[in-house]
């Protein structure tokens, strides 16, 4: 566990999505022009939602960078230090990792229900068989209602391993 300031952690993430920001904004400039005099390009609503975005991280920088000004105030605000728990944030990004990677070798179905339940089966703070008899049709339901979502509804192709892929 690392405990960093709040003051910090907001300027850290301002910063950096000011300038993500600013990139995405560039980058709408390779989007093609409109093909009908009049009308706006394909970069319009992009960079309208940009803009808009560079907004509000342009106020939440200034205010955090000037010491008296709050433009925004709530009761929750205090000089108060945020603990990151890195090794949550680590096994989260490798189990991750793994699931993208055998998406292709293990199928849907089975990887999102193993994903989901590995994810549950911790956090559920109950004893270990009603956690892992829980988190296990926690996982069930939801990775059918992703099948029905994405598969059936969707039909984006996923590789499958029992379940059919259409339905009629």
């Amino acid at each position: 566990m690392i405990k960093i300031s709040s003051k910090k952690i907001v300027l850290l993430i301002s910063i950096f999505f000011l300038f993500f920001l600013v990139f995405l904004f560039y980058e709408t400039t390779n989007m093609s022009k409109s093909i009908l005099p009049g009308y706006p390009g394909d970069a319009f609503f992009p960079r309208l939602i940009l803009i808009f975005s560079l907004f509000w991280t342009l106020i939440l920088l200034i205010q955090n960078l000037i010491k008296n000004l709050s433009l925004f105030k709530s009761s929750d605000d205090k000089e108060t230090d945020i603990e990151i728990y890195f090794k949550d944030i680590i096994f989260l990004f490798l189990i991750s990792i793994i699931y993208i990677l055998f998406l292709d070798l293990i199928g849907f179905e089975i990887l999102t229900f193993l994903f989901l339940f590995v994810l549950l089966v911790n956090r559920l703070d109950l004893n270990l068989g009603k956690s892992i008899f829980y988190s296990s049709l926690i996982s069930f339901v939801s990775m059918i209602i992703f099948w029905f979502v994405f598969i059936i509804f969707l039909k984006i192709p996923f590789s499958l391993k029992f379940l059919p892929f259409l339905l009629y």
